[in-house]
């Protein structure tokens, strides 16, 4: 099917489906990862093959605890549009306190697709400005532009720890913002398995 007949049949799809669809693109999903800890290798790698907008996780993120993980972020890209250097969400284990909703640890679905639907119901659509926040945001769940990392640079190819913090500086340092949507809650299984 070619993209013009695609892109025609899903608009008909996000009708019914309350999906907006943004620059004429879809948001890629990506699970960066290289063996030895190459990470800003996978991102850019990663970033090559996007059209425009990207969704990076972690292997260890559950995105589906609402449902409607895809349309948020859909919504969040047309509410703050070309200023947005990198949008993320809420999560249950994490080291930046601005991305954690919760504190409890528990692996119970359960728990966490309620705590997914309470910010959910508690802020709908809101989406918060963090750029000036203290805190780096972690990238578990780090939605951005193509358009964004050519201007910022390729990440270090061989950065691992920190590469997400890397990425947030050079968001800033190029007049881009950094947002949070505090209804969008996903499971972090913050798995660290790299430290032996």
């Amino acid at each position: 099917m070619e993209k013009a007949a695609y892109l025609e049949m899903y608009r008909e799809y996000a009708k019914g489906n309350y999906l907006i669809m943004t620059s004429n693109s879809f948001i890629d999903v990506r699970i960066p990862w290289e063996p030895e800890k190459a990470l800003g290798f996978a991102y850019n790698r990663a970033m090559k093959t996007v059209e425009d907008w990207v969704l990076f996780i972690d292997h260890d993120v559950l995105l589906d605890l609402h449902g409607d993980w895809y349309a948020r972020c859909q919504r969040a890209i047309k509410q703050v549009g070309d200023k947005a250097g990198i949008i993320s969400c809420m999560t249950n284990a994490i080291g930046c306190p601005i991305q954690r909703a919760t504190m409890d640890k528990t692996m119970d679905l359960a728990f966490h697709i309620q705590k997914a639907k309470e910010l959910a119901d508690h802020y709908g659509d809101e989406i918060f400005d963090v750029t000036d926040a203290q805190w780096k945001l972690s990238g578990f769940f780090m939605l951005t532009r193509k358009s964004v990392w050519e201007k910022t640079g390729p990440f270090p190819d061989n950065k691992f720890i920190g590469a997400d913090n890397w990425y947030h500086d050079r968001v800033k340092e190029n007049g881009y913002r950094i947002y949070i949507i505090p209804g969008l809650y996903v499971y972090h299984g913050y798995c660290r398995f790299w430290k032996g």
